[in-house]
């Protein structure tokens, strides 16, 4: 058992979900039909991931040669065009060991997603899941100091009200380290989103269940809870909120895989 435990620990699988309102283009499936086209989630990600050289079809060592950000494992996504929130699209990837430890590449995943979306028809992001790997992930405080810049250059009279949750095995040992996960979420933001922990919000708004990852996530149970305000809303600002998240949590000396969770209402 204790090697079982050690193996999820390291498992080096990384899960993103977006979540929210598809609408299909009214063309898309005599687009489909004229090109003699088969598309899903799967078959737009892997292109659009090799398009901007974040991963393509090579595998094992030819990936890891290559540089590529990830692995491609699984990809899936539910297209129901009823008003109702669904979980669009999700991917699951390998990440490649990296000298001096792997930054995630949540927003690449996200930009893969998102762009694969909009190919298919306009979409109102609701909320994202991430199942992270957090064995061997590089400290990235420097890098988000200069992602938070980025999100300085919103309107200063947008808002946008953020809940994210982190759930973990009990193994992770983050029962009552909310304070401490808050006050390192804050110093990454950089006074570009407030941060506050909250209670716990249940099932949290904006997300459709269950989420991708169900078996990585087994035996994982919310831990903890935050409230964040933005200046906007998007897939950006998610996968953002995720990564600082994440990189708190690392620094708080969590090694094991964690489930963030970003939505809003």
């Amino acid at each position: 058992m204790r090697d079982a435990g050690r193996g999820a620990a390291n498992d080096p699988t990384l899960i993103v979900g977006l979540h929210g309102v598809l609408d299909r283009h009214p063309w898309f499936e005599r687009a489909s039909a004229e090109y003699d086209l088969d598309e899903d989630v799967f078959s737009l990600a892997t292109k659009r991931a090799t398009a901007y050289g974040f991963s393509s079809t090579l595998i094992g060592r030819a990936a890891a040669a290559n540089a590529e950000l990830w692995e491609h494992n699984d990809a899936g996504g539910d297209w129901t065009a009823d008003g109702r929130v669904r979980q669009m699209a999700s991917l699951q990837a390998r990440l490649p060991e990296r000298r001096g430890g792997r930054r995630l590449p949540l927003l690449p995943m996200v930009t893969v997603l998102t762009d694969a979306l909009r190919r298919v028809g306009p979409v109102r992001l609701t909320g994202l899941h991430a199942l992270v790997p957090l064995h061997g992930t590089a400290d990235v405080r420097a890098e988000l100091a200069t992602v938070a810049d980025w999100f300085a250059l919103g309107d200063p009279d947008g808002t946008a009200q953020l809940t994210v949750t982190v759930s973990a095995r009990p193994s992770a040992g983050l029962s009552g380290r909310a304070a401490e996960v808050c006050e390192g979420a804050r110093a990454r933001v950089y006074e570009r989103m407030t941060v506050e922990t909250a209670d716990n919000p249940g099932s949290p708004p904006g997300l459709a269940l269950p989420l991708a990852g169900e078996v990585q996530a087994e035996g994982m149970r919310q831990a903890l809870a935050f409230r964040c305000g933005a200046h906007e809303w998007s897939p950006d600002v998610a996968a953002w909120t995720a990564e600082v998240f994440a990189d708190a949590l690392r620094d708080a000396g969590t090694a094991e895989p964690v489930l963030i969770t970003v939505s809003v209402a």
